[in-house]
């Protein structure tokens, strides 16, 4: 993918979290990648007591990463690893955290998977959840990016739009998930192939709209409307097309996409992404 994308900065600083794991170097290395092409400044925090062994052990693996030409701000502070990681948010005024999901490290599952879904329930801030981070990074080759018709959802697309031309992404999906008219929402959706092509052309008409007005570069993507008919439509749409990376808008009162994608089973479906995730929040 070609397109001549302005230099915007998303984010000015991003927490990112350092699990004591056998992925910790590949968790920075992710993490570094993908800092480089938002343009924020990393501070790494350690859930732990402060002591010379894990201030030694993270100094280690930065040193071993990619962030080792530049070295970030190193935290290591004890307490209950989400708070820890909002508090120090707030210290340095980030807009963004970053944490490893690492699903395959059964040791380690209940652990991330319980900061995750502290993470992107309480955060003020983005999320990004990296599912499955290796220590030579790739690029993603497809994102999908959800998308309401809000201010959050603009914010989302261009950050997608970014990635996507920095990475050189093979596709790029911007979709929209629409349920029935409100008061409908108990009616069968129709079987009449007219009623259903008309719904159809109606919603795909309202997406193209959004995304003339939200779009600032010209980019190649695929736009798709989606019938609703699950509360996970969007990460089942990303696991049908092998996504690498989900990008998802949230509004503080939790309404909208992801205020149905994961209205109370959020535990569960992290443990479930298709692949990573980035939680967009609109700065506070």
């Amino acid at each position: 993918m070609s397109a001549a994308v302005e230099t915007k900065v998303f984010f000015k600083r991003a927490v990112v979290a350092a699990a004591f794991s056998p992925r910790l170097v590949a968790v920075l290395n992710e993490s570094q990648r993908i800092l480089k092409i938002l343009g924020a400044w990393p501070i790494i925090v350690h859930i732990g007591e402060e002591n010379p062994s894990n201030r030694s052990k993270l100094e280690d693996a930065v040193a071993r990463s990619e962030f080792r030409d530049h070295p970030p701000v190193l935290i290591v502070r004890a307490g209950q690893p989400s708070d820890v990681l909002m508090d120090v948010v707030l210290e340095y005024e980030a807009d963004l955290i970053i944490a490893g999901a690492l699903k395959k490290e059964r040791l380690f599952k209940y652990y991330l998977g319980s900061i995750a879904r502290n993470l992107a329930r309480y955060s003020r801030c983005s999320v990004l959840l990296l599912t499955d981070p290796q220590q030579k990074p790739q690029s993603f080759k497809k994102i999908h990016c959800a998308v309401d018709y809000d201010e959050e959802s603009k914010r989302a697309v261009e950050i997608a739009a970014t990635i996507a031309s920095s990475d050189s992404a093979r596709d790029v999906y911007l979709t929209h998930s629409f349920r029935l008219p409100q008061g409908d929402e108990k009616k069968a959706f129709p079987e009449n192939a007219e009623e259903i092509k008309s719904i159809y052309k109606q919603e795909d008409e309202k997406l193209k709209q959004f995304l003339e007005e939200a779009l600032p570069w010209d980019i190649p993507y695929h736009a798709r409307t989606l019938y609703e008919n699950t509360k996970a439509t969007a990460l089942n749409f990303a696991r049908e097309i092998e996504a690498d990376l989900v990008i998802v808008p949230s509004r503080q009162d939790h309404l909208g996409i992801w205020g149905r994608l994961f209205p109370h089973d959020l535990e569960l479906a992290l443990q479930d992404l298709p692949c990573s995730l980035l939680l967009v929040k609109r700065p506070v």
